[in-house]
């Protein structure tokens, strides 16, 4: 190592380095690519530490798609994952949500090749069941003024007519959920 006399400025010598001591770096590209196939882009919605091998083989299993598939990582609890069928891909994002532990999924797909950092993975699909409810409120306004809460209708199904008031909720596969701060990602207690 060389130091020159000089100063930087600071009242610190500077120091440089001989070609020797020089080491070559090299970085992963921070781009995930989109290959033209029907792909998505996805995390499990935690905090917590979980074993990626166990992750793939689980979503493997219960993904019931016509082709196989290879679930790649694309960075620290990013996932990627090419389906040869439009129609696999589809059924993926149909079944939402998905769960891992108890955690959600979020997925998005990807059609453009993207920065790491650009990927926005922060909502879900669920499923919500209204019960019957007064003939007096239109069931359409009613889903659509219930939906807004939510963050939108995406497809609503009306069955028969009810009379009751009550309007009971159902959710199906609801991840971990905080009653306190009503967010989903961590318990009451965490």
């Amino acid at each position: 190592m060389m130091e020159s006399s000089g100063n930087d400025g600071f009242g610190r010598d500077k120091i440089s380095l001989l070609p020797e001591e020089l080491i070559q770096l090299s970085v992963k590209s921070s781009m995930v690519e989109a290959n033209g196939k029907p792909s998505l882009i996805y995390s499990i919605w935690t905090k917590k530490s979980y074993n990626q091998d166990s992750f793939k083989a689980q979503m493997k299993s219960i993904w019931k798609t016509k082709k196989n598939f290879e679930i790649q990582s694309a960075g620290q609890n990013l996932f990627l994952t090419v389906f040869e069928l439009d129609e696999d891909l589809e059924t993926v994002m149909e079944g939402q949500p998905w769960l891992f532990r108890k955690h959600l999924i979020i997925f998005d797909q990807l059609t453009k090749s993207m920065e790491r950092d650009q990927i926005r993975l922060v909502s879900s699909l669920f499923w919500i069941k209204i019960g019957p409810c007064s003939p007096k409120f239109d069931k359409k306004d009613l889903l659509h003024a219930i939906g807004v809460t939510f963050g939108g209708v995406i497809r609503y199904e009306i069955i028969g007519n009810g009379n009751k008031c009550w309007i009971p909720f159902k959710y199906e596969k609801l991840p971990t959920f905080c009653f306190g701060c009503g967010r989903v990602g961590h318990g009451l207690h965490e």
